[in-house]
């Protein structure tokens, strides 16, 4: 199931909803099946119909009610669809859009916590980092700042400090549950699906901080980007999934999340060591391999479009913005730029 968060166009985002992605269709679940039970009502019904969660971590939380219910609404959105039926529930509002009629944002567009991870082996290398025994020993983090957040076809922000963007062609996954000291197969139930991740890097001021050993700080918390849906788990394969980058309709990279050091369940065993997770954050397992520009040495432009695509996810789709202009006085007159990077650079 293909979920997603959506608002009708030119609607406030106080209206985002749960919604049900089915080809180029979004079913709203709630409404649905009110809209089921007052159409055979005649009437608005004294026994309500199923809740449904509206809001994408209570859906998460649902567990299997809330998929089966979710599934349900899109059964009976099909068969009205069959005959041509239009949806409303007792308040008179649609309960099926067409996805041009929707803005969808970012699956969850405030998560509580966002950690993205260093997984794939190719990637460190690629990225001329050295690689040391730790890699082998745990999963590995930065935090990333979740007031960022960007959805489908939103900008992807260019601060003013850096010269050189990147995007990193990334596969992430929502938990569905919380609690703390799981081993791995405890983990792996609490996991409720898959979205792709843009983690958008400023790479020169990035290289440039992280040579006192600590961050990225600068390099990294300012834009992140995510959808354009939630792949719920019963329809992934956590080590096939493909993806691919491209830059205004031509392919750059191509990548699988085959080759990982650690698996989702891993991952999310050893955050949950000593520390409590949470229903709703979110786990990057880091950059496929050849998965940003920095590996390739090719650099996105203000003006491009990157478009990063998962099998059975679909496809994240940002225009890059022009790069900001500082206010007069703002930062600090000590920072005048940082060395570009290459993909042959010292780590």
């Amino acid at each position: 199931m293909r979920l997603v968060t959506y608002i009708p166009a030119s609607s406030a985002r106080s209206e985002a909803r749960l919604g049900v992605l089915t080809g180029s269709t979004v079913v709203d679940p709630l409404r649905v099946l009110h809209a089921e039970q007052y159409m055979s009502s005649g009437e608005a019904a004294l026994v309500r119909a199923p809740e449904v969660p509206t809001e994408m971590v209570a859906f998460f939380e649902g567990g299997e009610v809330a998929r089966r219910l979710a599934e349900r609404a899109s059964e009976v959105a099909a068969r009205a669809a069959e005959h041509g039926d239009v949806l409303k529930d007792a308040e008179g509002r649609r309960a099926v859009f067409d996805l041009r009629e929707v803005e969808l944002l970012a699956p969850v567009p405030r998560p509580r916590r966002i950690r993205d991870y260093l997984t794939y082996f190719d990637h460190a290398t690629g990225s001329g980092l050295s690689v040391p025994a730790a890699f082998a020993a745990m999963p590995i983090c930065y935090e990333c700042n979740v007031e960022t957040v960007v959805g489908p076809e939103e900008p992807l922000l260019w601060p003013s400090y850096t010269a050189q963007l990147d995007f990193e062609l990334e596969l992430g996954f929502f938990t569905s549950g919380g609690g703390r000291d799981w081993s791995p197969a405890e983990a792996a139930s609490r996991i409720a699906g898959v979205t792709i991740f843009n983690d958008v890097s400023a790479r020169d001021i990035q290289f440039y901080e992280m040579t006192m050993g600590i961050g990225p700080s600068k390099g990294k918390a300012f834009c992140n980007a995510m959808g354009p849906c939630v792949l719920t788990m019963d329809e992934v394969d956590e080590w096939s999934v493909e993806m691919t980058a491209s830059v205004n309709g031509e392919l750059w990279s191509s990548g699988t999340t085959r080759h990982r050091q650690f698996s989702f369940a891993e991952v999310l065993a050893w955050a949950s060591l000593a520390e409590t997770v949470y229903p709703g954050e979110f786990f990057a397992v880091g950059t496929v391999g050849g998965g940003c520009g920095l590996e390739l040495d090719r650099w996105i432009q203000p003006g491009d479009v990157v478009s990063l695509e998962a099998s059975g996810v679909g496809v994240l789709r940002n225009p890059v913005a022009p790069r900001a202009d500082p206010p007069a006085g703002s930062g600090l007159s000590t920072y005048r730029g940082a060395p570009e990077v290459h993909r042959h650079h010292e780590s």
